[in-house]
């Protein structure tokens, strides 16, 4: 394989596949990206087989070939690359490559192409579309309440529901949820139901975060694929019953306040600084139209007031001060509508506004009931 290219272009391609080399993985080959050419473009791959990225980018193709090079050397040398024109040529006797920028060269021991796993893409019947900035969008305010345990992968993931034309997606870690509603063209037909990791879908809104065009989705057997231009990001998915989460989200509520949704963000993280440490637990009281946050410590206290619209009876409730933050960061309106139905169920958050969305927060029990 030989190739000339620029270093932007070659940067830019390998800090997207990049993402899915494998870090403590006991198959060295998947420590390396894979560089392959076909016609006037080169591919770059990268897997830890749980989720695979390829991208392509056009280059002067002097000779085709293909070569798997360790990630750690050729990301960092080619980000430390003069801006100049990079030549590569790879020996397939060695699987080595040299890297050549002006009268300067540098030579990246490689591991063997056979032994990089297949990227096949597959083809699926169950095919649709969502715009960039929509995709982003939905991943965004739900992905954060996947959970991180890795003994129960089915919360590690996000569901995604689509029948009669509308896309579901819910995420829940068991102490908070998620859930956002869809309405897709074109899709009355499928019916689907999966979960995808949230992991796959951290990494799916990073490369296309400037990204505002279609984005396509194929569901295969096992696995899901979202092509977007030229970057294809193909995931396992997560086996396993979604738990029934519908069941959970409250139906009624005994009082309901609307209020600012950066005034209560600011009040919010100010209390958590004097929350007791390793537990930032922060109490909500309303009354008469005003919403009293507040928390104490050895460090201190903290007590402020926000005015709200009331509707229901007063309440005291408390919550993580964290969870709280995380859904108020990315709902998206100037303001929001809290629903509680007592100081132990679940509190709901949702925006003001035509958007149909949703989150759930489990309270605190406080030391004092």
């Amino acid at each position: 394989m030989k190739i000339v290219t620029s270093k932007e272009t070659l940067n830019n391609a390998i800090q997207v596949v990049q993402r899915a080399v494998s870090i403590r993985n006991p198959l060295p080959i998947l420590a390396g990206i894979k560089f392959e050419t076909l016609e006037d473009r080169v591919f770059l791959t990268a897997t830890d087989l749980d989720i695979g990225i390829r991208c392509s980018f056009p280059a002067e193709i002097l000779e085709q070939g293909t070569v798997v090079l360790p990630a750690k050397y050729i990301s960092e040398l080619v980000r430390r690359l003069p801006e100049a024109p990079v030549f590569i040529e790879a020996d397939p006797a060695t699987g080595s490559a040299k890297v050549q920028y002006g009268q300067s060269e540098t030579r990246i021991n490689g591991y063997p192409p056979e032994e990089f796993p297949e990227f096949p893409i597959p083809a699926g019947i169950n095919t649709f579309a969502l715009p960039g900035d929509l995709l982003k969008e939905v991943v965004r305010q739900v992905v954060f309440a996947a959970g991180n345990d890795e003994n129960r992968p089915v919360f590690m993931g996000v569901l995604l529901e689509i029948n009669g034309g509308e896309l579901q997606v819910v995420a829940t870690d068991t102490y908070r949820l998620a859930w956002r509603k869809v309405k897709l063209e074109n899709c009355e037909e499928l019916d689907i139901n999966l979960i995808i990791p949230g992991k796959t879908l951290n990494e799916l809104a990073r490369i296309i975060s400037s990204y505002d065009q279609k984005i396509e989705i194929t569901v295969a057997k096992n696995q899901i694929l979202f092509v977007a231009d030229n970057v294809w990001l193909i995931s396992r998915l997560i086996d396993g019953q979604f738990p029934k989460y519908k069941q959970v989200i409250p139906k009624n509520y005994d009082l309901r306040v609307r209020l600012k949704t950066k005034e209560l963000l600011d009040a919010a993280e100010r209390a958590s600084l004097l929350a007791r440490e390793g537990s930032p637990v922060i109490k909500l009281q309303v009354n008469q139209d005003m919403l009293v946050v507040s928390a104490a410590s050895e460090a201190g206290r903290v007590h402020e007031e926000l005015s709200v619209f009331q509707e229901g009876e007063p309440l005291q409730v408390a919550f993580n001060a964290r969870y709280l933050g995380d859904v108020l960061k990315i709902i998206g309106t100037d303001e929001i509508m809290f629903e509680f139905t007592g100081p132990l169920s679940p509190g709901i958050i949702k925006p003001v506004g035509d958007i149909e969305y949703l989150s759930l927060l489990l309270p605190v029990r406080l030391r004092e009931e």
